[in-house]
Protein backbone atom coordinates (compact mmCIF):
# COMPACT_ATOMS: atom_id res chain seq x y z
CA UNK A 1 0.00 0.00 0.00
CA UNK A 2 1.29 3.44 -0.87
CA UNK A 3 1.18 6.15 1.75
CA UNK A 4 -1.62 8.66 1.48
CA UNK A 5 -0.49 12.25 0.94
CA UNK A 6 -2.45 15.40 1.81
CA UNK A 7 -4.32 16.75 -1.17
CA UNK A 8 -4.03 20.47 -0.37
CA UNK A 9 -0.33 20.81 -1.08
CA UNK A 10 1.01 24.06 -2.39
CA UNK A 11 3.85 24.14 -4.87
CA UNK A 12 5.71 26.76 -2.87
CA UNK A 13 5.54 25.05 0.54
CA UNK A 14 6.93 21.66 -0.41
CA UNK A 15 5.58 18.79 1.72
CA UNK A 16 3.55 20.82 4.22
CA UNK A 17 -0.12 21.69 3.69
CA UNK A 18 -0.99 25.17 2.50
CA UNK A 19 -2.46 27.35 5.24
CA UNK A 20 -3.43 30.23 2.95
CA UNK A 21 -6.81 30.36 1.29
CA UNK A 22 -7.31 32.12 -2.02
CA UNK A 23 -9.85 34.49 -0.44
CA UNK A 24 -7.39 35.99 2.09
CA UNK A 25 -6.59 39.65 1.74
CA UNK A 26 -3.37 40.56 -0.02
CA UNK A 27 -0.75 42.84 1.40
CA UNK A 28 -0.41 45.92 -0.84
CA UNK A 29 3.40 46.13 -0.53
CA UNK A 30 4.20 42.65 -1.95
CA UNK A 31 3.00 41.45 -5.34
CA UNK A 32 1.25 38.11 -4.96
CA UNK A 33 -0.17 35.54 -7.36
CA UNK A 34 -3.72 34.14 -7.36
CA UNK A 35 -3.02 31.76 -4.47
CA UNK A 36 -1.76 34.56 -2.28
CA UNK A 37 1.96 33.70 -2.45
CA UNK A 38 4.70 36.12 -3.33
CA UNK A 39 6.25 35.73 -6.76
CA UNK A 40 9.81 35.16 -5.61
CA UNK A 41 9.08 31.79 -3.93
CA UNK A 42 10.59 28.54 -5.19
CA UNK A 43 8.05 26.10 -6.59
CA UNK A 44 8.33 22.32 -6.26
CA UNK A 45 6.38 19.65 -8.08
CA UNK A 46 4.48 17.30 -5.77
CA UNK A 47 3.40 13.88 -7.04
CA UNK A 48 0.57 11.97 -5.38
CA UNK A 49 0.39 8.17 -5.60
CA UNK A 50 -2.92 6.34 -5.78
CA UNK A 51 -3.53 3.45 -3.42
CA UNK A 52 -5.08 0.09 -4.28
CA UNK A 53 -8.26 0.94 -2.42
CA UNK A 54 -8.82 4.14 -4.40
CA UNK A 55 -10.17 2.26 -7.43
CA UNK A 56 -13.72 3.50 -7.97
CA UNK A 57 -14.76 1.11 -10.74
CA UNK A 58 -16.93 -1.81 -9.68
CA UNK A 59 -16.05 -3.87 -12.75
CA UNK A 60 -14.67 -7.28 -11.81
CA UNK A 61 -11.11 -7.95 -12.79
CA UNK A 62 -10.87 -10.78 -15.33
CA UNK A 63 -9.34 -14.01 -14.09
CA UNK A 64 -6.51 -13.90 -16.64
CA UNK A 65 -5.40 -10.46 -15.32
CA UNK A 66 -4.49 -11.78 -11.87
CA UNK A 67 -0.70 -12.05 -11.39
CA UNK A 68 -0.86 -15.66 -10.14
CA UNK A 69 -3.18 -16.89 -12.92
CA UNK A 70 -1.99 -19.42 -15.48
CA UNK A 71 -4.88 -18.62 -17.82
CA UNK A 72 -3.73 -16.90 -21.05
CA UNK A 73 -5.34 -13.60 -22.12
CA UNK A 74 -8.18 -13.85 -24.66
CA UNK A 75 -6.05 -12.80 -27.63
CA UNK A 76 -3.56 -15.61 -26.93
CA UNK A 77 -5.99 -18.49 -26.28
CA UNK A 78 -6.07 -19.93 -29.81
CA UNK A 79 -2.34 -19.79 -30.46
CA UNK A 80 -1.79 -23.45 -29.64
CA UNK A 81 -1.42 -26.20 -32.22
CA UNK A 82 -4.47 -26.47 -34.44
CA UNK A 83 -5.53 -29.07 -36.94
CA UNK A 84 -6.11 -27.47 -40.32
CA UNK A 85 -7.69 -30.60 -41.78
CA UNK A 86 -10.89 -30.14 -39.72
CA UNK A 87 -11.27 -26.43 -40.43
CA UNK A 88 -12.98 -25.38 -43.65
CA UNK A 89 -11.81 -22.43 -45.68
CA UNK A 90 -14.10 -19.41 -45.53
CA UNK A 91 -13.88 -16.52 -47.95
CA UNK A 92 -12.93 -13.29 -46.11
CA UNK A 93 -15.47 -10.47 -46.15
CA UNK A 94 -13.23 -8.14 -48.16
CA UNK A 95 -13.16 -10.57 -51.10
CA UNK A 96 -16.96 -10.45 -51.26
CA UNK A 97 -16.86 -6.68 -50.94
CA UNK A 98 -14.29 -6.30 -53.72
CA UNK A 99 -16.27 -8.62 -56.02
CA UNK A 100 -19.43 -6.64 -55.24
CA UNK A 101 -17.76 -3.35 -56.14
CA UNK A 102 -16.33 -4.68 -59.41
CA UNK A 103 -19.67 -6.22 -60.39
CA UNK A 104 -21.55 -3.01 -59.61
CA UNK A 105 -19.10 -0.95 -61.66
CA UNK A 106 -19.45 -3.35 -64.61
CA UNK A 107 -23.25 -3.32 -64.40
CA UNK A 108 -23.55 0.46 -64.19
CA UNK A 109 -20.95 0.83 -66.93
CA UNK A 110 -23.04 -1.45 -69.14
CA UNK A 111 -26.09 0.76 -68.57
CA UNK A 112 -24.13 3.89 -69.48
CA UNK A 113 -22.55 2.27 -72.52
CA UNK A 114 -25.94 1.09 -73.78
CA UNK A 115 -27.52 4.53 -73.28
CA UNK A 116 -24.71 6.34 -75.11
CA UNK A 117 -24.32 3.73 -77.89
CA UNK A 118 -20.60 4.42 -77.78
CA UNK A 119 -18.56 1.24 -77.17
CA UNK A 120 -15.69 1.94 -74.81
CA UNK A 121 -13.51 -1.12 -75.39
CA UNK A 122 -14.53 -1.83 -78.97
CA UNK A 123 -15.23 -5.51 -78.39
CA UNK A 124 -18.78 -5.16 -79.73
CA UNK A 125 -19.91 -2.38 -82.03
CA UNK A 126 -23.24 -0.72 -81.33
CA UNK A 127 -24.67 -2.12 -84.60
CA UNK A 128 -23.82 -5.72 -83.63
CA UNK A 129 -26.64 -8.16 -83.02
CA UNK A 130 -25.05 -9.16 -79.67
CA UNK A 131 -24.61 -5.58 -78.39
CA UNK A 132 -27.97 -5.24 -76.62
CA UNK A 133 -28.17 -8.80 -75.20
CA UNK A 134 -24.65 -8.73 -73.78
CA UNK A 135 -25.02 -5.32 -72.17
CA UNK A 136 -28.50 -6.23 -70.95
CA UNK A 137 -27.17 -9.43 -69.42
CA UNK A 138 -24.45 -7.51 -67.54
CA UNK A 139 -26.88 -4.81 -66.41
CA UNK A 140 -29.74 -7.08 -65.31
CA UNK A 141 -27.61 -9.76 -63.66
CA UNK A 142 -24.80 -7.54 -62.41
CA UNK A 143 -26.83 -5.30 -60.11
CA UNK A 144 -28.56 -8.16 -58.20
CA UNK A 145 -25.29 -10.07 -58.06
CA UNK A 146 -23.55 -7.00 -56.66
CA UNK A 147 -26.24 -6.61 -53.99
CA UNK A 148 -26.00 -10.32 -53.11
CA UNK A 149 -22.20 -10.12 -52.80
CA UNK A 150 -22.48 -7.02 -50.63
CA UNK A 151 -24.88 -8.80 -48.26
CA UNK A 152 -22.51 -11.79 -48.16
CA UNK A 153 -19.61 -9.49 -47.25
CA UNK A 154 -21.63 -7.95 -44.40
CA UNK A 155 -22.65 -11.43 -43.22
CA UNK A 156 -19.04 -12.68 -43.32
CA UNK A 157 -17.77 -9.57 -41.48
CA UNK A 158 -20.43 -9.97 -38.77
CA UNK A 159 -19.52 -13.65 -38.40
CA UNK A 160 -15.83 -12.82 -38.05
CA UNK A 161 -16.65 -10.10 -35.50
CA UNK A 162 -18.83 -12.50 -33.48
CA UNK A 163 -16.04 -15.10 -33.46
CA UNK A 164 -13.54 -12.48 -32.31
CA UNK A 165 -15.93 -11.31 -29.57
CA UNK A 166 -16.30 -14.92 -28.43
CA UNK A 167 -12.52 -15.34 -28.33
CA UNK A 168 -12.22 -12.09 -26.36
CA UNK A 169 -14.85 -13.23 -23.87
CA UNK A 170 -17.57 -10.69 -24.70
CA UNK A 171 -20.22 -13.28 -25.64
Amino acid sequence: MAASLPTTLCLSHGDEPCKRSPTQGYAPAVKRNLMGHSRNTVRRLVVTAATEGSRKSKEPQPSWANPDSDEPPPWARNEGPSSTSQESFEVPFYVYLLASAITAIAAIGSVFEYSSKNPVFGVLDSDSIFYTPVLGFFAFTGIPTSVFLWFKSVEAANKEAAEQDKRDGYR
